[in-house]
């Protein structure tokens, strides 16, 4: 009898699959708060350095390749790309398949993958890394991806500035270092002043402006409050009763505003003399000085007004936005306006001291401002909020932009012979900026 020894076969290891080993949770992204890039051999040195003085294409495909981006901050980073004149999408001709791939060197691989490139007439144009991070992200961020938490904010400056500071640090472009640096510092600034922008907009206009407006003539003026209660102001739909609303008006001026003012705001309310006109030919304000309550202002809102937000000071003046037609004005008031040297009245405004922890300097609030005839002025209806770093490019007007084709008599026959129109397709025309 033959005896057969049985063998137990080994238990083969489950292999993770390429998707999940590479990109798990516990590998760096290459935007955590204290991530630097690796130290790198004088050869490498030499090698990057030779390759980033062909142009920055190369820097792009490498900061691509060392990072790990989630949809969302791919988005941001790739709109920032294309705002600063770089073409990204497949490129044309140059499809390789796995094969061809294989037989590539690293580099040539990483440069047959890349999907960004710059245009050979876009080389001729103004370097500036400073203008066009502020224009990205203060004019066309945050109206493109309206960001509703400050995560999605810091998203794309924080992204940004990843960006720019592996260029300084692999020595990209040190032509450019300085401006380089200065564009970072604009990031900074965007990542605080974005989302104070966008929490003034959304807690905006405030008490004492809805109280004005319901009084005086706005966008609250004479409206059905009927069902509304001073207890549920915290909604965001509240409307002010009148009685409430002189409440508010009158315990802000006595509060914070001047002797004179109060003067002024008294006399004319017992002659039944208070109005309001609407200040023209402005798109809004921008502040220049902030005055939270005193500590005897918040005291005084204690004892005789508890059920009230005390009210601080804001001085503003006129701003006309570059990113909007322009008003019909003399050469010689457009120049003045331009140069900063035309003559505008400053505003004086109330606001709760919520608001006022949100205002900062340079701030620029698109709002229509009126005036009242004591010397103050209040704002309604928050149409946008600007950084102090506005900044309005022509950049916007080339995204989606699509260079023309010439062809030849030959190929445009047989594109007509391909693409035969019929039906309601005839009527159609393609239409490019």
């Amino acid at each position: 009898m033959t005896t057969v020894d049985l063998v137990v076969p080994k238990r083969k290891k489950k292999r993770k699959p390429k998707s999940k080993a590479k990109h798990g949770k516990g590998k760096p992204t290459g935007f955590e708060e204290y991530y630097v890039d690796a130290p790198i051999t004088p050869k490498e040195y030499e090698e990057e350095k030779a390759l980033y003085d062909i142009r920055i294409e190369a820097a792009i495909l490498r900061y691509q390749n060392n990072r790990r981006m989630e949809p969302d901050r791919r988005e941001a980073f790739m709109r920032y790309l294309v705002y600063g004149g770089v073409d990204v999408g497949p490129k044309m001709f140059t499809g390789v398949d796995e094969q061809e791939l294989q037989q590539l060197d690293s580099e040539q691989a990483l440069i047959a993958k890349g999907q960004t490139n710059i245009r050979q007439e876009c080389t001729k144009l103004i370097v500036d890394f400073n203008a066009v991070v502020k224009g990205y992200l203060t004019s066309y961020f945050p109206y493109f991806f309206n960001p509703e938490t400050e995560e999605m904010v810091k998203l794309a400056t924080i992204t940004i500035r990843n960006f720019l500071s592996y260029l300084l640090y692999h020595e990209v472009c040190p032509e450019y270092r300085v401006n380089i640096d200065e564009a970072r510092r604009s990031c900074d600034i965007a990542t605080k002043e974005l989302w104070q922008n966008q929490e003034f907009t959304t807690s905006s206009p405030g008490d004492f402006n809805k109280a004005c407006s319901t009084l005086f003539g706005g966008f609250f003026y004479d409206v059905n409050v009927e069902g509304n209660s001073w207890n549920n102001r915290n909604n965001g739909n509240f409307l002010m009763k009148n009685d409430v609303a002189r409440k508010v008006v009158k315990f802000a001026i006595a509060g914070s505003g001047t002797n004179a003012m109060a003067l002024k705001f008294q006399t004319l309310a017992n002659q039944n003399a208070l109005h309001s006109t609407l200040v023209p030919d402005i798109h809004g304000f921008e502040v220049i000085s902030v005055f939270p309550p005193s500590s005897e202002v918040c005291e005084f809102y204690r004892h005789h007004a508890p059920d009230l937000n005390p009210v601080g000071r804001m001085v503003g003046k006129a701003f006309r936005d570059p990113g909007k037609p322009r008003y019909d004005l003399s050469a010689e008031e457009r120049l003045m306006w331009e140069t900063g040297t035309a003559s505008v009245p400053d505003f004086q405004f109330f606001l709760e001291e919520s608001l006022l922890k949100l205002c900062y300097l340079k701030m620029k609030v698109i709002t229509p401002v009126w005036e009242l005839n004591c010397g103050l002025n209040f704002f309604e209806d928050v149409h946008a909020v600007y950084s102090s770093i506005y900044t309005v490019l022509c950049n916007d007007l080339m995204l989606g932009y699509k260079q023309s084709v010439d062809l030849t008599r030959e190929e445009q026959d047989d594109l007509e012979e391909i693409e035969e129109p019929n039906g309601d397709e005839a009527g159609k025309e393609e239409t490019t900026l």
